[in-house]
Order: C-alpha cells, then structure tokens, then sequence
C-alpha cells in the first residue's frame, strides 16, 4: 500500500521563492487570493473551482490542460465545407498561445470553470469562507473511490481538510462534501454510500494517524512559506488564522483520541430544506456520521467549517 506523503522540499520552495519576484505567472498565481494552492508529494496543485489550472514540480516544471487553453474571447465563424470544418481560423487565434499576464490567468480561469461541476463549485466557495481550510482533495492511498468497486481503481479522496483549536492543540478535521442532488446521500437500503465512505476515511485515518500528522506539520509549514511569499508582494493580504502560526510556535497539530471526518451538503432551497422526508433524512446521516458534524446549508457560501 501506497504511503501518505504530503510536502515540498526547501528547495523548491526556494525556487518558488525566486520566481515570485519575476513578474511570471507564479506572480500573478499569488497575486490572486481566490486561487487555491494544494499542497502534494513535492509538488503543488493551483487549484480554480476544483479544477488544477497549474500543477508545478521542483525545478518549476509546470503544466496545464490543453482545455484551458481555448480562448473563451472567440467570436469568429467557422465554415462547414464537405462535411469538414475549416479550422485554420481556430489554430491561429482559438488557443491561448503564451503566458502573457494576469488576463491570460483569468482567461484560464474562465475557461476552466466551463467544466467545473456542482460540487467542485461548491467546494471552492466553502473553501473562500473558511480560511481554516488547508488543504483540498485529500487521496488516501489504498482506499477506493467512491465505492470498493470502483472500476477506475482511483484513490479515495476526502474534499477538503480544516483545522480547528480543540483543548490546546490544532485538529485536523476532515470533510466530505455533497451537493444535495448526490444519489450517494440517499439509500433505499439500510446503508448510505456517503455514511460508508466516511466510516473507510476515519478506519484510514486511524490506520495512519503518524504519517498523517507528520505530513500536515510540514503541509502548514508549506502554507507560513508560500504566505510570506505573497505578502511580499502584498503586504495588504489578509494573514493566515493565527492557529497556523500557533503550529509553528508548538502547538500540537493531531487527529485527536477519534479522528473526525464531517459531512457538508449544500445546493438546496427552502422548500427541499424544509420538506418532511429530507428532513427525516437529515437527522438519519447526523446520527450515522459519527464524531463529527452534519453542516448543510444552500448557499456553500454561508458554510461554516467549526465544530
């Protein structure tokens, strides 16, 4: 089974260091407060409504999707000649050529949310109302998602991880999110697919509580780097929670006695909130999520992440 590793090197985050002062798209990267930066094995994930817009390794090798790069400016006309179309108009001006400044950024950042769905959506805003969000899209090696069938064989990912001060020490919290519309909510049976995949998350958090606590103390070492970075750029931008820094200064950083993984759900309106068998529903997964919160809400904006 694969380990859990999360974490950059002090030489690339040299490197990062570096670039930030060159005026690149790095630059532009932390210039902008509502992009969000994951932090992997050794390498980042610059993250837009869910979708990884950059993914950046030592050595500044940096990549994106080719779906990225489609110009949302397009306005000409494409000729359909014998069945083929004339595309010598889209090779020449359909595709974002080169890394200008921040209006290339926010062309990607146009063209990248055409195909971000609900939930990615909904995370990302979650994430802009809760600066104790640390990292997103957590896999958890060895664990299969979003059932044990999965015939993709990928990785169970946990949405999003906050940390919260509990009895003087620094909590990782863990949350799946769902948008209200998710089948995996419901059940016909005695068992909810949302219920078992957060009962698999906390067995793997149990299972490697070392490795995991370890990772997320250099993850918000990680975090104090990259906002030095960016608020040498812009000293104006709002600090890190001082819990972070309250990590560095010593305070634990643990999973706690249990660890906690909570489950958001957001995406509805007052008459599905208030409908007799949601609302029975509701009560259902409050009950069956163990250790940790229910917290729903149809605006993710007005999610709020403590316990």
């Amino acid at each position: 089974m694969s380990q859990f590793r999360k974490g950059l090197s002090d030489e690339f985050l040299r490197q990062l260091a570096e670039e930030a002062n060159k005026g690149s798209w790095w630059t532009d990267v932390l210039n902008d407060y509502k992009l969000f930066i994951g932090i992997r094995d050794n390498h980042l994930n610059v993250y837009w409504h869910g979708q990884s817009l950059f993914s950046v390794r030592p050595g500044l090798k940096v990549s994106t999707h080719i779906k990225f790069l489609v110009d949302p400016k397009l306005k000409e006309q494409v000729q359909l000649v014998g069945g083929k179309f004339e595309l010598s108009a889209l090779e020449v001006c359909g595709f974002i050529g080169e890394y200008k400044d921040s209006e290339t950024l926010n062309k990607m950042k146009t063209a990248a949310s055409l195909f971000a769905g609900r939930e990615k959506k909904g995370c990302h805003e979650v994430i802009l109302s809760n600066p104790n969000v640390i990292d997103r899209e957590i896999a958890f090696p060895g664990i299969l998602s979003p059932n044990d069938g999965d015939p993709d064989g990928r990785p169970g990912q946990v949405d999003l991880l906050s940390l919260e001060p509990e009895d003087g020490t620094a909590r990782l919290v863990f949350w799946e999110a769902k948008h209200f519309t998710n089948g995996e909510l419901r059940a016909l049976g005695p068992d909810v697919a949302v219920c078992k995949q957060i009962a698999r998350y906390r067995k793997y958090l149990r299972e490697h509580r070392d490795e995991i606590e370890a990772c997320y103390k250099r993850v918000v070492n990680n975090l104090v780097a990259l906002d030095k970075m960016r608020r040498g750029l812009n000293p104006g931008f709002k600090p890190l929670p001082s819990l972070i820094s309250e990590v560095i200064e010593g305070r634990p950083l643990t999973l706690g006695t249990e660890p906690k993984v909570g489950l958001v759900i957001f995406g509805f309106d007052k008459a599905q909130r208030d409908h007799p068998d949601w609302r029975s529903h509701l009560q259902r997964l409050e009950e069956d999520v163990e250790v940790a919160r229910v917290v729903a809400a149809g605006n993710p904006k007005n999610i709020q992440l403590k316990l």
